[in-house]
């Protein structure tokens, strides 16, 4: 499967000289809170599988004793089991962070029952920025790290999962309650995960996946044993991406490819991220490239455009729902109202949009040009494949609010 990158396939086929494509893995996280923030309109029956390999589903919790629990039940629940047969359930059912149970719920309504019938592999996300205070604390103790793999395999049994995606941002980083004994214990979690998951094979008659999501600033980077990381897991999600945003004094990119001119920091680029990966030994096969379906919104100190002073604020005016963080869709709304003027970088390979008539707002995006140059760049660098954070940002309505699907620009 290599759907998303079949046109450069063929691009590339033709350049080189070969006759057939290598595999390639599309993977796209599902934030649960996308449900109800979208109004539904990209949930489990209304998915395009046909354009992933693999959805990740994000995020559960980690808690201090090393089980597991649910971030939003409200949501959690019916999504990841079905919907909730409320003349059983009890009444707070709903609210309760408990991983749930099946005799609650509707049969055969499970997300990862829409992803089977489409031959797409459904895994879930455990941790994630806002839950992996817990981590070094659990990755530590013995015991902890028992509790956490075996509700992992818990969790792979009662969701119908393909595997287990872990999300822990960042060992060895101070300021997320890291410390240097977290090289070696994130080693020993993976270990005794893949264990458990290994085990669990016979009884799920499949091979599980076992990937992680990694930070892309070289900073994170050098906490992890890769030498000993890379053999247990089998995909590598390079987030290449948030490498600048409104906390920088000057306005640039979220995701260059490669760097901008006007970098403030080496290593800040897609390119560079993938490279560094590969100088501490991870095979190429194992790195999927991150793609943001997202942008980044700054409000410069004067006229707005790339590379010039911000006043270390977002767009909160053009985007009330996230304005650090718009995504695709809305982005591409207001591109069409006219206040923006586009632009491309030729340096980093990417757009980005600029306020006009004194309007001091800049816009960092991806759009399906520079998408489709980063899909190419991971064909001719051989990874595995690319990672989506997230899927339900390119998903446009035919009209706002009419909860129609109209497509996805980006992941065409």
């Amino acid at each position: 499967m290599y759907r998303l990158l079949v046109p450069l396939f063929f691009f590339l086929t033709s350049c080189v000289g070969s006759t057939q494509p290598e595999q390639k893995v599309v993977s796209g996280y599902y934030p649960s809170w996308r449900w109800y923030e979208r109004g539904k309109l990209v949930q489990s029956a209304s998915i395009d599988y046909s354009k992933y390999d693999i959805l990740v589903y994000a995020f559960l919790n980690v808690e201090a004793d090393g089980s597991l629990s649910l971030l939003d039940p409200w949501a959690d629940k019916p999504l990841l089991l079905g919907p909730i047969n409320t003349a059983v359930a009890p009444a707070d059912y709903k609210t309760a962070k408990d991983l749930g149970n099946p005799a609650y719920h509707k049969r055969g309504m499970r997300f990862s029952d829409f992803a089977h019938k489409h031959q797409t592999r459904f895994t879930v996300s455990v941790g994630g920025w806002a839950h992996s205070e817990n981590f070094p604390t659990v990755a530590a103790d013995p015991a902890k790290r028992a509790r956490f793999a075996a509700e992992c395999a818990r969790i792979v049994e009662l969701y119908n999962l393909d595997g287990i995606d872990i999300d822990w941002e960042y060992p060895g980083t101070e300021e997320r309650g890291g410390t240097p004994a977290d090289r070696q214990n994130f080693t020993l979690l993976l270990r005794q995960t893949r264990e458990n998951l290994r085990a669990l094979k016979p009884k799920m008659r499949r091979d599980l996946l076992l990937t992680i999501a990694c930070g892309a600033a070289p900073k994170n980077m050098v906490n992890i044993d890769w030498a000993q990381v890379h053999p247990l897991v089998d995909g590598i999600h390079l987030m290449s991406y948030s490498f600048f945003g409104q906390w920088d004094r000057v306005s640039n990119h979220n995701a260059p490819l490669f760097p901008p001119i006007n970098a403030t920091q080496l290593g800040y680029s897609c390119v560079e991220a993938v490279q560094n990966l590969l100088d501490f030994g991870v095979p190429a096969a194992k790195i999927d490239l991150g793609l943001a379906f997202y942008g980044r919104s700054h409000l410069t100190a004067g006229p707005a455009g790339l590379h010039v002073a911000t006043s270390g604020l977002p767009d909160s005016i053009a985007f009330p729902r996230s304005a650090a963080t718009p995504q695709y869709y809305e982005i591409a709304a207001r591109l069409a109202e006219g206040v923006y003027k586009y632009h491309w970088d030729d340096a980093a390979l990417v757009p980005y949009l600029a306020g006009i008539e004194g309007i001091p707002s800049f816009v960092s995006f991806d759009d399906e040009r520079s998408i489709a140059l980063k899909a190419q760049f991971a064909q001719s660098r051989n990874l595995r494949g690319v990672v989506i954070w997230d899927i339900t940002g390119d998903y446009l309505e035919t009209a706002p609010g009419s909860k129609t699907i109209a497509g996805t620009p980006l992941a065409a």
